[in-house]
């Protein structure tokens, strides 16, 4: 074998080492970049800031839901409760929170948390309304009332009053319309009068009540352990995107 026969014999040795060393090494590396983007990627991904404890939630007992099923707050723990408060016969902001509870709980069944989290409405017009108002409201805006992962909770004025007041700091007050027109005239005589959104109650207007039940709009996260995590009074302008992401941080383990 000539002297260059051989540099090419033994040049194409060196390339097939080369090679295999080649292909037993590039798995080892391809997992190796796998595993390094992985571990970008996790630390890329942004946790959602732990909310702080703003206090317990109110404890009860003996309310009553939409089916006419007694209900007590031990039954939520270790779920996140979304707690509103919604007067059945209202024809401003109720309906349009109620309207915004539909679309979160189809958020969170497509996120697949609806079996973790809970929608609780408190009724804020106690000596008028109770189970069958609160059921013929649930259907009204797209609830099916035997669907209880939306629990819409009456009890007797008493008992309300500490829960609702007392418990949540949540003002309500039943006015009759007269007072709340003439209210409104003397708001609008001085020029700060505010209108409210008028949206359609088909039970409001067949019952025809002639008081309304003014309170705040509030909304309010419960942690699983029963602690008040956020809130928000304006309870009918909170996207749901928004609320959906507060609930994923009540749950993520910390």
């Amino acid at each position: 074998m000539s002297d260059s026969d051989h540099g090419l014999t033994t040049a194409r040795r060196r390339a097939s080492r080369a090679r295999a060393a080649w292909l037993l090494a590039a798995p080892l590396i391809v997992l190796f970049a796998l595993g390094c983007g992985y571990w970008m990627g996790r630390r890329q991904v942004p946790r959602a800031p732990a909310l702080p404890l703003l206090g317990t939630a109110p404890a009860f007992t003996g309310f009553r839901n939409q089916l006419g099923q007694v209900v007590n707050s031990v039954q939520f723990a270790g779920q996140v409760q979304v707690v509103t408060f919604l007067d059945p016969y209202c024809t401003n902001d109720c309906p349009l929170v109620a309207l915004h509870l539909v679309a979160l709980e189809n958020d969170l069944r497509l996120a697949q948390l609806q079996q973790r989290v809970r929608l609780v409405a408190f009724n804020v017009d106690p000596w008028h309304t109770g189970p069958a108002q609160t059921a013929a409201f649930m259907r009204e805006y797209g609830w099916n009332p035997a669907d209880t992962r939306w629990q819409f909770l009456s009890a007797a004025p008493a008992a309300t009053r500490r829960v609702v007041r007392q418990g949540y700091h949540v003002d309500y007050e039943q006015v009759s319309l007269v007072a709340e027109a003439a209210a409104d005239a003397r708001a609008k005589a001085r020029g700060d009068y505010v209108p409210q959104p008028q949206v359609a109650n088909a039970l409001a207007a067949q019952a025809r009540p002639d008081f309304d039940v003014v309170h705040n709009d509030m909304l309010v996260l419960v942690g699983p352990h029963g602690h008040v995590r956020w809130l928000s009074g304006d309870a009918d302008s909170v996207g749901d995107v928004h609320l959906l992401n507060l609930i994923r941080g009540l749950l993520q383990p910390r």
